[in-house]
């Protein structure tokens, strides 16, 4: 169904580090045009159910009964994985409640790869499986709650690992950043501590330069050290970024990966081209992946896949004015 959706969008055919960025400032432009089918009317219902939650969950928190506007979102990405092994699947989500009224310092984050700690290590998605279902039923979701301090350019999360048993775990990082024309850095310190994955260190730096109205080149580092394990592993992308119109975008990438430890799967790198295409509105888009990745432990190898899914996005920001 996944892979059909996709295909039938063919013919019209010629993702910086963590940050609670409005989703809609990052996603293609939105459409005008309008419908009214029952899977339209179920986003409608869902989008409002997420504002609602947030606006709810805000009033709560922060004891003022004024209910005010938020870009809370919730994000779906599922579909197939195609290799020479088969066809395996895969599904994340997340979602940001946003809580203006805590004078927007607290956010409530929920993450379907809660166990996931790094993306250092990671050459596909996180939460492959042999099924988009199997994806489903075997995600660990963990919720915390997020408070930002603005003026140290810190956030910090405490939460917990919806499994059994609970699982506890605390998580604090600092940004530093700027903007100097068309020339963006970024660097982030991280420590984590996991009930029983552990604690850790995490660390990225990562620049990006606007090269006129359609490209955007940069690159990305990133390491992470787990004490429990006294693993250490090492990423490097090199990313550019293409805007073809409104509706379809390109981003193309070469990451190396690096680890040391005795139970790490050893180096690797891979290259990708990710096209993205707006479907509906501002809320419905697909995305075709053809991926070659080489691993030392298969002697380099070349290996290609090729994943086909849906991103849908829920909340205030994506809702049909009525």
């Amino acid at each position: 169904m996944f892979a059909g959706c996709l295909i039938l969008s063919a013919p019209l055919m010629a993702s910086d580090p963590e940050s609670d960025k409005p989703l809609e400032e990052e996603s293609h432009q939105v459409s005008q045009e309008d419908g009214g089918s029952w899977w339209q009317s179920a986003h409608q219902s869902v989008s409002e159910t997420v504002d609602s939650w947030s606006r709810n969950i805000d009033m709560f928190l922060s004891g003022n009964k004024q209910a005010l506007s938020n870009k809370s979102y919730m994000r779906l990405r599922f579909g197939p994985i195609l290799s020479e092994e088969g066809a395996d699947g895969f599904f994340d989500f997340n979602a940001r409640l946003k809580l203006p009224n805590t004078k927007d310092r607290l956010r409530l984050v929920i993450e379907s790869d809660g166990d996931h700690l790094t993306s250092d290590n990671e050459i596909t998605e996180t939460s492959r499986d042999s099924s988009v279902a199997n994806s489903v039923a075997n995600s660990n979701v963990s919720a915390a709650v997020r408070y930002i301090k603005k003026s140290w350019g810190a956030d910090f999360d405490g939460g917990v690992l919806l499994a059994f048993p609970l699982n506890p775990f605390l998580r604090t990082r600092f940004s530093q950043g700027e903007q100097y024309e068309r020339w963006r850095w970024y660097q982030q310190e991280e420590a984590f501590a996991y009930y029983t994955e552990g604690t850790g260190l995490r660390y990225k730096l990562g620049y990006a330069h606007q090269l006129g109205e359609d490209f955007q080149y940069g690159g990305r580092f990133g390491t992470t050290w787990f004490a429990q394990d006294d693993e250490i592993y090492y990423r490097e992308d090199i990313f550019l970024n293409q805007t073809i119109n409104e509706r379809n975008k390109l981003l193309y990438q070469l990451s190396f990966l690096q680890a040391e430890g005795d139970d790490t799967n050893g180096n690797s790198f891979l290259y990708f081209v990710d096209y993205s295409r707006l479907l509906h509105k501002n809320w419905l888009i697909g995305h075709v992946k053809p991926q070659m990745t080489y691993e030392a432990d298969e002697n380099y190898r070349a290996d290609f896949s090729l994943t086909l899914s849906l991103e849908i996005l829920f909340g205030n920001p994506y809702l049909v004015p009525k």
